[in-house]
């Protein structure tokens, strides 16, 4: 699924860290607040253009998230205005007053997506309001022709929300698409038609009236496509770039005037697809590389410029005053230009402010720093326990695993899955699983002379991967679909057996496969041993780990249990809370477990806790609680949000 792109190159540049301030490194006993991990980054996903501004949001860790207003001229900054309560934003769009309206997002829990306006004028923010009770995501907004109404569409029960611009209501249009979760983009025609487009399913197209009335549905002319990811209108040509699980992204042209489909557009990857139509040609970005298709032939031409900032791309609009110029934006931050006369393009550096970016990932570095990965464009940082410093790479994208092997630093990159080498400021791409449909590497560890690694599936797909990988010969074992339908979320090694754990959520929507199950697989013999499901009921089983008796222990959610590694038996269970496994829409993330000092130290949800074996009792010692990381030194490192802490373990 391409919502959050953290795009890394092959080989990325030398990275110049950034020192943070340094602080005393820890001492005493228990928890202990250190500030926050120095990870920044201008995550950009929404933006829009009216005239010479270009409006974008920058996503925050814990918030606000902040409305920039950039010159579209060379990119500098006119203002930054914080929206309140919001994390970030997917859907900005202009109307025809000139008005600015943004969709936000809150991840947390009960949080609900809100509707905010700007005024230019007035160089002011307002907050409409929340725009139907429990949805926590606005992705997409768009103003209808006449400027009466402007529209958003949520998530997690796919409504479609009406704003009516005149007196200032909102009204719950509901669901456009009924049984699926999404309403990913909206474009709406001259005479006020709305055009919803769903995902995670069916990828269809609702056809509405102004009121919300379906008028009829298109299907998708792509068989294996489940989202209608973006949606624009061209003239009489509604363009529509469908996702797949292959990771490829066709674009339906679809005639308004004969209601039939032209053609489909192979690979197109710009967030949005008409922004920069100029007379019967469109610019997109199809290979990663700006490319012109023009409507009336069905031709696309490369235009050669690839420069377009990292992350995925958005053509906008052309400058005012010189309409040869179509100015865009990466979700990096930065903006780019592309002159039609010369065929030539120009990259311009960020402006706007990075704003704290929420720790992914933490992992114990081959120095004995504590590394975390930030989310989206968050970069990586360190954490020196012994001095207390922290340093700051920008140029890395979005880490799910971080782990040593054989005195190296590994990073398990979304999307694609890729597996990255971290040496001296450098990341080296070794491996991609975008062929084999991988998005997260959650799960990573070192496994003898192999570099072990456990993921989840990209969106519409099903069935993670086992992968090895020896960084020193380059040899590789990909097991797809080793445990059928489930997603590999945790991974333990012991005497050159692999024992692994698992969620029957990936990309597919719902659970699939029953029960989250644990297996060992031989590396030597490249044979699965055994496979069980040690806890009835459980979808998702979080951790494993082994204890200092060689005794295989796992926590769920909801469960603590212990198993004999030669078959899988279970030999102990208990619940140790209420999960609502019936209603929850997929846990990949949840669990962390560690032994250490003769206890076990879990964390789940948001809770961490220190474990008796002999009683399998748990006792809280901090909360909420995102990750959690024994350090090499043997005491817990603790993140939620940016903030980062630690427990010393005395």
């Amino acid at each position: 699924m391409r919502f959050l792109i953290a795009a890394l190159l092959l080989l990325l540049p030398m990275a110049t860290p950034v020192q943070a301030e340094s602080a005393a490194p820890p001492t005493g006993c228990g928890f202990l607040p250190l500030g926050v991990m120095p990870l920044t980054g201008a995550t950009t996903a929404g933006a829009a253009m009216d005239g010479d501004r270009v409006y974008t949001v920058t996503s925050s860790a814990s918030g606000p998230a902040v409305l920039a207003v950039r010159n579209a001229a060379d990119g500098s900054l006119i203002a930054e205005r914080p929206l309140p309560l919001a994390l970030g934003s997917w859907a900005v769009t202009v109307a025809p007053d000139h008005s600015v309206y943004v969709g936000s997002y809150n991840a947390t829990a009960g949080a609900m997506g809100r509707l905010f306006r700007y005024e230019p004028a007035a160089d002011r923010v307002t907050e409409i309001g929340i725009a139907a009770p429990g949805e926590t995501f606005l992705w997409t907004v768009a103003a209808s022709p006449d400027g009466a109404s402007v529209y958003a569409g949520t998530s997690p029960s796919g409504k479609l929300v009406r704003y009516d611009t005149a007196s200032g209501t909102l009204t719950d249009l509901g669901s456009p698409v009924p049984g699926q979760p999404y309403v990913r983009d909206l474009a709406i025609a001259k005479d006020g038609t709305v055009y919803a487009g769903s995902g995670a399913g069916t990828a269809a197209i609702a056809v509405l009236r102004r009121d919300g009335t379906r008028i009829r549905t298109l299907d998708s002319p792509v068989p294996d496509a489940n989202w209608a990811y973006d949606l624009d209108i061209v003239g009489h040509w509604l363009m529509v770039r469908y996702t797949t699980s292959t990771g490829l992204n066709p674009m339906g042209v679809y005639d308004l005037t004969t209601g039939r489909w032209k053609e489909l557009v192979p690979d197109v990857d710009s967030l949005s697809v008409g922004g920069g139509a100029h007379g019967h040609k469109v610019y997109l970005v199809q290979d990663d590389e700006l490319a012109v298709y023009d409507l009336k032939s069905g031709t696309i031409v490369k235009t050669g410029f690839t420069d377009l900032g990292g992350g995925a791309a958005r053509p906008l609009g052309w400058l005012p005053g010189d309409e040869n110029i179509l100015v865009g934006t990466a979700s990096t931050g930065r903006m780019w230009h592309y002159d039609r006369r010369s065929g030539r393009g120009r990259l311009i550096d960020s402006t706007v402010t990075g704003q704290p970016v929420s720790v992914r990932s933490m992992g114990n570095g081959p120095d004995g720093r504590v590394y975390a990965g930030g989310f989206f464009t968050g970069g990586l940082a360190a954490f020196d326990p012994a001095t207390g410093e922290r340093e700051f790479w920008p140029n890395v994208g979005q880490s799910e695993g971080i782990t040593t092997h054989r005195g190296k630093l590994y990073l398990g990159v979304y999307p694609g899955a890729r597996i990255y080498e971290f040496e001296d400021g450098r990341a080296r791409q070794l491996l991609s699983l975008t062929d084999q449909e991988q998005d997260r590497p959650f799960a990573m560890i070192s496994a003898g002379d192999w570099l072990a690694f456990g993921t989840v599936p990209k969106a519409g797909s099903s069935g993670g991967v086992l992968g090895l990988l020896n960084p020193a010969t380059g040899e590789k074992v990909i097991r797809r679909d080793l445990i059928p339908d489930q997603s590999i979320i945790a991974l333990a090694h012991r005497d050159g057996v692999l024992y692994g754990a698992t969620s029957a959520w990936g990309g597919s929507g719902g659970p699939k496969g029953g029960d989250g199950k644990l297996f060992a697989y031989d590396i030597a013999t490249d044979k699965l041993l055994w496979q069980s499901e040690p806890v009835a009921g459980d979808l998702a089983l979080g951790a494993i780990t082994f204890d200092d008796a060689g005794k295989l222990w796992g926590l769920t959610p909801d469960a603590l249990f212990e198993v004999d590694p030669a078959d899988g038996t279970t030999l102990r269970s208990v619940k140790h809370q209420t999960y609502p496994w019936a209603t929850t829409t997929g846990v990949l993330l949840d669990a962390h477990l560690e032994f250490h000092d003769g206890y076990l130290w879990g964390k789940t949800q948001a809770k961490v806790f220190k474990i008796d074996r002999a009683t399998m009792g748990l006792s809280l010692i901090a909360r909420p609680i995102s990750i959690m990381l024994k350090g090499a030194d043997g005491h817990l490192y603790l993140s939620r949000f940016e903030n980062f802490s630690t427990y010393r373990i005395c």
